[in-house]
């Protein structure tokens, strides 16, 4: 069940409860108010008996045996406009001698037999009344008054049946109004289907347009932004991707360079001073063509050491992070020997393991670099700390700084972002052009095995 169908449901189980409950309390009013119109009416006609009781108190010759005719005493025929009550005359030996109803009945229309049950209370709690007629000590015969609501009940029927179509027609019209208010109102959630549609097909730019509902204003709001930072950050995934390759292969093209040029080399003197030793005479040529394979050798080395360095350093798996990161700014250092540096590096970083460990160390490395290529800083200041089960990075210079909002990030602060988020830590930069660069980075302590 959809919701446009669900809310209309609701509403309508809402309406029909409210309706229900509403003609409950008109039947009962309808009860209270039969209750009162019979009982107001017998005490009417009791009163009126009564009056033309004492009428004949004083002339009863109309009972005498000889005017046999005379049966109307009280006239109850005339009475045939009292509805609301059957009046009956029984004589002493109980013969029904007059009635305000004729034999055929009142002829109404009776309403159903469910609405006759539901009034059917008001028939039991009413009462017959009996009045003996007595006069100058004779017994002549009894006064029967028995409630009859029928006629009454009779008249609600059809004020109800009134009520009931009209009850009906609202039903249904405010229905109709609510089905089409609430396919309006979710008119909206088809375009915030159609816009989601979009981003799942790779549309990055799809965006919603400002409904006029505070509510689903602010679903808009917030779906545009959600749709711009997916857009930049699918972007910023492709431009990182696209300079990663480009550097993989820079860093293999110099890899190969130095294979080629300086590997190369040396191992064709390598191989030239050999064969020399092969064909040497004498002991002093081959002696000084061994001097010189062993100095090439300690050459090909370094280059190797330096080739592995750039790699991966040694001394992080050899010494851990502390001594590495000491190792890298002393070098640092040597190289910028105008830049005064403020070290303050916890030896409790050594308990990292070997991915929080690598990504402190890149990180560090990408500042010092940035430093040197942008900054033009006389002050870098490098803090590394463990606090509260976090690790605390800060790279702080007084350099020149730049304009954020001229998007000059280059793969470096990108990367160093993806390398942080990547472990689920948080990233902070701030630089404006008249200031330095502030880099602060907070990541989830991961220790080594076995600490």
């Amino acid at each position: 069940m959809n919701l446009k169908l669900r809310i209309n449901l609701i509403i309508t189980l809402i309406l029909a409860l409210v309706m229900l409950i509403g003609a409950g309390m008109m039947i009962d009013n309808a009860r209270e108010d039969v209750r009162a119109e019979v009982d107001s009416t017998t005490v009417l006609a009791l009163h009126l008996l009564d009056a033309e009781l004492l009428h004949y108190v004083s002339d009863y010759t109309w009972a005498n045996n000889s005017d046999k005719n005379r049966v109307d005493i009280f006239r109850l025929q005339s009475l045939d406009n009292v509805r609301h009550l059957r009046i009956e005359f029984f004589d002493a030996q109980g013969n029904l001698r007059d009635s305000n109803r004729p034999p055929a009945g009142h002829g109404s229309t009776l309403p159903p037999a469910w609405f006759g049950k539901l009034m059917g209370k008001v028939s039991s709690s009413l009462k017959t009344t009996r009045r003996p007629i007595v006069i100058n000590n004779r017994m002549l015969g009894e006064l029967v008054i028995t409630p009859d609501p029928s006629y009454e009940i009779a008249e609600i029927w059809h004020d109800t049946l009134g009520l009931l179509s009209l009850g009906l027609l609202f039903f249904i019209v405010v229905n109709g109004m609510i089905y089409w208010a609430v396919n309006r109102a979710l008119r909206p959630l088809n375009t915030i289907l159609n816009a989601l549609t979009e981003l799942e097909h790779g549309n990055w730019g799809a965006r919603l347009p400002l409904f006029s509902l505070p509510e689903l204003s602010s679903v808009s709001s917030k779906f545009n932004a959600m749709a711009q930072t997916l857009e930049n950050s699918i972007l910023n995934n492709h431009r990182l991707t696209t300079q990663l390759i480009r550097l993989q292969e820079d860093e293999r093209k110099n890899i190969a360079h130095d294979l080629h040029d300086e590997i190369g080399q040396h191992l064709t003197a390598i191989n030239i001073d050999a064969s020399a030793i092969l064909k040497a005479n004498d002991l002093t040529s081959t002696y000084e063509s061994a001097q010189a394979i062993s100095i090439v050798a300690r050459q090909m080395m370094e280059i190797v050491r330096q080739m592995l360095q750039r790699l991966r350093p040694a001394v992080l798996d050899e010494l851990g992070l502390h001594a590495s990161l000491n190792e890298l700014i002393d070098n640092w250092r040597q190289r910028n020997r105008g830049v005064n540096l403020s070290i303050n590096i916890s030896s409790q970083v050594n308990c990292l393991n070997e991915t929080m460990a690598i990504t402190t160390y890149r990180i560090v490395q990408e500042c010092l670099t940035n430093v040197t290529k942008h900054s033009k800083a006389r002050l870098v200041t490098i803090k590394v700390e463990l606090k509260l089960g976090r690790l605390k990075l800060l790279v702080k210079d007084n350099g020149q700084g730049f304009d954020r909002t001229l998007n000059t990030q280059g793969f470096g602060l990108a990367g160093m972002r993806e390398r942080v988020e990547g472990l689920s830590g948080s990233f902070s930069l701030n630089t404006n052009p008249s200031s330095g660069v502030e880099i602060c980075i907070s990541l989830p302590v991961m220790l080594k095995a076995g600490i």
